[in-house]
C-alpha cells in the first residue's frame, strides 16, 4: 500500500522537481519502505512504499510497463483471477499475482478510460499518458481510499494525503466555511468533495477525473446497482451458504500473506469474519496469522464485550489482546503529534482508536474490521406487520414460523415501526445550536443547509431499498479516509469484508423475507461455526454514555482545563456555549456531544492557525 501525490503543469511548463521530491518525502511518514519521484515534462509523479505482504506484493512507484504510462497507486485489487482472464480476453498477458499497480496498468490498456469499473478493491490511482499528455484518476466505489487535488494556478495538483497538497505554494490555506458549518452542526462534512480548505477537493467514490489540454474533467464511472434480478435459491440455509462463498473470497482477498489483525467486537459481525479467516486456514488457501483486538470498559459503565470476544477467539484460536479504556479522557493528549489530524475531528475519545490501532500495529499491518455489516444485511423490522394488513396474513404467519426455525425465538413483528412509516417520513428536529454566530449561518445558508440534510432520502431498490440506502450514503466514503494510515499517523492499514462489492451484489439480490432479519446470513451460516451464546447475543450498543460518564466522573475538571478561545469567534458565540462544554455560558448543554464541537474546532485551529 502507498502514499501518492503528483503535479501536472497546466501550462505545458516542466514540472518542479524539487516540489516533486519534497511531497514524495513528506509521504515518507505514511510509507516508509522506500519514497520515489519521476518528473516527466509537465508531469510529475510521487509515491511512498507501505509494505503489508498481500499477495502480489508492494512494489516500488511509479511504475511503467511499457515506458509510456506512469502510475501512482494505493491499491488492492480483488477478483485477480477473474480480472486477468478478462485481460488476457483482450490479448493481454497478465499473471494473477503481479503488483496491484501493474494490474491496473494492464486495465487501462484493455478498457482506457472504462477500466476502473473493471477493477474490484480497494483504489486511489493517477496515471500519466505522456504521449497523449494526460492524466487520469480514479477512486474506488466506497472510497474507501482518499484522493485529494487542488487547480492551483498553472497547476494541477493532488495526493492520498491532504496536507501533501497544501505544499504547493499556489494552493491557498483559506477555510471553507460550509464544511465548518457541517462541522459545527453534524460534527463532520455532508460533502463527500468538500475539505475544511476551500481550495483542496476530494474525488467523490466512484468517479474518475481527467487532466488533458489545460483543463479537467470529473464523471462517475459506477455505482452501487440500483436493480437486481432476484436470486432464486431454495431456502435459507442455501442463501447463507451462497452468501459464506462469497464472504470466504472477500475475506482471503484481503488477508496478507504473513499477518493480520481484527476488531474483535464479541457480536456475530466481526467474529464471523474470524470464523472465515479459520475457515480459509484449515483449507490451506491461506496461512495468515490472526490476532483479535477488543477495547472495552471495566468499571464506568456496563461493558459485556471481552465475555463474548474472548469466547469466540478462544473456539476459534485466536490469541486477544484487550485494552481497558476507562482512564482515556475527554480530549486527551489532543497536543500531541500522535493525535494531530488534517482536519477537525468531532470525536473527543480519539485517544481510544489511537491506542487500539497502536496495539494491533505491534503485530502487523493490516486490520480487518465488520464495517459494513449492519446496512448490508438491513432488513425492515416491520414486515410481517406489512404483511399482515397488506392482505398477506398466510404469509405473513409462514415466514414468521420459518424465523422460529432457523432463529430459535418469536420474531418482532414491528408495529412500532410500521405505526411510525404511517406516519410519514420524521426527520430529526431541525434547531440549531443557539451558540450557532447569526451572520455566519446567513453567510452559509444554515436554513437551507439543514432542511436539505433533513429532507428523506429514498431508495427504489425492489428488494434491499434499506439496505441500498444505507449502503449509497456519503456516510463511507467520509469515514473511511479518518482511518487512512496517513491521518491515523499508524501504519496499519483497515479493510472492510462486508463492502466488498461481490458481496453487496449478492446481499442485494436476495429476495425480503422475515428469516433474513436479526441478520440471519449469518445466524444460519455460522451455525456450528461460532458459539452459540455469540451467535444469540442481540444488537447490543454501547451500553452507557461514553461521553456523559466522564463528565460525571471528572466533575467540572473533566476537559482538562481546556475551554475554545476567540479562533471560532467567526463562527461561534462563545458566550453561549455551556461552561461543562468548554465554553463560557452557565447553561446546560443541549446535547453534550454537540455542545463540545466549538472546543474540538478551537483545538485544531490552535495547531494549525496558531
Amino acid at each position: 500500500m502507498s502514499g501518492i501525490a503528483g503535479i501536472v503543469a497546466l501550462d505545458g511548463a516542466p514540472v518542479d522537481a524539487a516540489l516533486l521530491d519534497r511531497m514524495a518525502g513528506f509521504l515518507a511518514s505514511r510509507g516508509p519502505d522506500g519514497t520515489a519521484a519521476r518528473a516527466m515534462g509537465p508531469a510529475g509523479l510521487g509515491h511512498a512504499l507501505l509494505r503489508t505482504g498481500d499477495v502480489g506484493g508492494d512494489v516500488p512507484q511509479p511504475l511503467s510497463v511499457d515506458g509510456k504510462t506512469w502510475i501512482v497507486a494505493d491499491a488492492r485489487i480483488d477478483g485477480r483471477a477473474e480480472l486477468v482472464r478478462a485481460l488476457r480476453a483482450g490479448g493481454i498477458e497478465a499473471a494473477a499475482d503481479a503488483p496491484a499497480a501493474e494490474l491496473i496498468l494492464h486495465a487501462l490498456r484493455r478498457w482506457g478510460d472504462d477500466a476502473p469499473a473493471h477493477l474490484l478493491g480497494d483504489f486511489a490511482f493517477a496515471a500519466w499518458d505522456g504521449e497523449r499528455r494526460r492524466l487520469l484518476c480514479a477512486r474506488d466505489l466506497f472510497g474507501v481510499k482518499p484522493f485529494y487535488y487542488a487547480a492551483a494556478g498553472a497547476a494541477f495538483v493532488f495526493s492520498s494525503s491532504l496536507d501533501c497538497v497544501r505544499l504547493h505554494p499556489s494552493v491557498s490555506g483559506a477555510l471553507d466555511e460550509g464544511w465548518i458549518a457541517d462541522f459545527l452542526l453534524h460534527g463532520d462534512s455532508q460533502s463527500v468533495e468538500a475539505t475544511v480548505y476551500a481550495a483542496i477537493r476530494h474525488l467523490p467514490p466512484g468517479h474518475l477525473l481527467v487532466v488533458e489540454d489545460g483543463g479537467m474533467r470529473i464523471r462517475r464511472y459506477a455505482s452501487l446497482p440500483e436493480d437486481a434480478e432476484p436470486l432464486r435459491l431454495r431456502g435459507p440455509a442455501e442463501y447463507a451458504e451462497a452468501f459464506l462463498d462469497v464472504l470466504r473470497q472477500a475475506v482471503a482477498d484481503r488477508l496478507p500473506r504473513d499477518r493480520a489483525g481484527i476488531l474483535l467486537s464479541g457480536g456475530r459481525d466481526s467474529t464471523a469474519l474470524a470464523a472465515t479467516w479459520r475457515d480459509l486456514v484449515d483449507r490451506g488457501v491461506r496461512g495468515t496469522e490472526l490476532r483479535g483486538y477488543t477495547a472495552y470498559h471495566a468499571r464506568l459503565m456496563p461493558d459485556d464485550e471481552p465475555v463474548f470476544a474472548s469466547m469466540a477467539a478462544d473456539a476459534l484460536g485466536i490469541p486477544l489482546r484487550l485494552l481497558a479504556v476507562d482512564d482515556h479522557t475527554a480530549f486527551g493528549r489532543w497536543e500531541t503529534p500522535e493525535l494531530y489530524r488534517p482536519q477537525p475531528t468531532s470525536s473527543p475519545l480519539l485517544a481510544i482508536d489511537a491506542d487500539q490501532l497502536r496495539q494491533a500495529a505491534e503485530h502487523s499491518r493490516v486490520l480487518l474490521t465488520g464495517q459494513g455489516a449492519d446496512a448490508l444485511l438491513r432488513e425492515t423490522t416491520s414486515r410481517l406487520t406489512r404483511l399482515a394488513l397488506g392482505g398477506r396474513p398466510w404469509t405473513a404467519a409462514r415466514e414468521a414460523a420459518e424465523y422460529a426455525r432457523w432463529h430459535r425465538r418469536i420474531p418482532r413483528p414491528g408495529v412500532r415501526t410500521w405505526l411510525a412509516a404511517r406516519g410519514g417520513p420524521r426527520p430529526r428536529p431541525i434547531d440549531p445550536p443557539g451558540w450557532i454566530d447569526p451572520a455566519f449561518a446567513a453567510r452559509v445558508g444554515m436554513a437551507d443547509r439543514l432542511a436539505a440534510w433533513s429532507a428523506p432520502r429514498p431508495s427504489a431498490h425492489p428488494l434491499r431499498p434499506e439496505a441500498h440506502g444505507l449502503l449509497s450514503t456519503n456516510f463511507w466514503p467520509i469515514l473511511f479516509p479518518l482511518w487512512d494510515p496517513g491521518v491515523t499517523g499508524v501504519l496499519i492499514e483497515q479493510r472492510h469484508p462486508y463492502l466488498d462489492l461481490r458481496l453487496v451484489r449478492l446481499a442485494l439480490s436476495i429476495p425480503p423475507a422475515q428469516w433474513y432479519n436479526d441478520k440471519g446470513l449469518l445466524r444460519i451460516g455460522m451455525r456450528g461455526r461460532l458459539p452459540a451464546p455469540v451467535l444469540a447475543r442481540p444488537k447490543t450498543p454501547v451500553v452507557g454514555d461514553m461521553l456523559g460518564v466522564r463528565a460525571a466522573e471528572g466533575g467540572a475538571g473533566w476537559l482538562g482545563g481546556r475551554t475554545a478561545d476567540a479562533r471560532v469567534a467567526p463562527w461561534v458565540d462563545l458566550s453561549r456555549v455551556p461552561r461543562l462544554a468548554g465554553g463560557a455560558s452557565d447553561q446546560p448543554p443541549r446535547h453534550l456531544y454537540e455542545d463540545i464541537r466549538p472546543l474540538a474546532l478551537s483545538l485544531w485551529l490552535a495547531h494549525h492557525h496558531p
